[in-house]
């Protein structure tokens, strides 16, 4: 006849002891007397009891498991030291070990990416940039200011306005100086 309940201290610590292992609940039920759904709630109480100290525990077992596997594949290269395919399998079973160990121990955390710079410019290079824009500003004549502010307060009440019946200005953009010679013209006599 099972418990009804997992009361006893030794019940959920042999159940946490169990399921660490991988043991299914319905097995850890009938290993310790009770029922698959006491076993998976000895399960949960036990975690939330101590849970650092049972997850510490865990990745000690963890860990230590990993270690024996590692060892038994090392045993089962060096019997098959002759025959590559056991080899190249060896290799990835301790590759896939090294990846799980890099898991379980946080080696692998994911990399943060700081994209704000990509989209959003910061007030240090916006300063800069406007410094430069004045700078190049107050080079010009007096004359030549204040026609440039006059049409930037002309466009600002445009704009204001919502008025943009204004044709787009066509501009070329160019990445140097254009050596092109074409076969029909004349090199420059210099």
């Amino acid at each position: 006849m099972r418990a009804s309940s997992p009361t006893t201290k030794p019940h959920v610590v042999h159940a946490l002891a169990l399921a660490l292992r991988g043991v299914p609940f319905h097995e850890i039920g009938r290993v310790i007397g009770i029922g698959r759904v006491s076993a998976w709630k000895a399960f949960k109480k036990a975690l939330h009891r101590q849970t650092n100290q049972d997850i510490q525990t865990h990745h000690r077992i963890e860990l230590a498991e990993l270690d024996m596997e590692k060892a038994n594949i090392w045993r089962a290269m060096d019997a098959n030291k002759d025959d590559w395919r056991a080899q190249m399998a060896g290799t990835s079973q301790l590759n896939r070990i090294h990846v799980r160990r890099a898991r379980l121990l946080g080696l692998d955390a994911p990399t943060k990416l700081d994209v704000t710079g990509i989209y959003q410019r910061g007030g240090t290079d916006l300063h800069a940039e406007q410094l430069a824009r004045e700078a190049v500003i107050e080079a010009l004549p007096i004359e030549e200011q204040r026609r440039i502010y006059e049409l930037f307060y002309q466009a600002g009440l445009r704009a204001k306005a919502g008025d943009f019946s204004q044709p787009a200005i066509a501009t070329t953009v160019s990445n140097g100086s254009d050596n092109r010679i074409d076969d029909d013209s004349e090199p420059d006599p210099q």
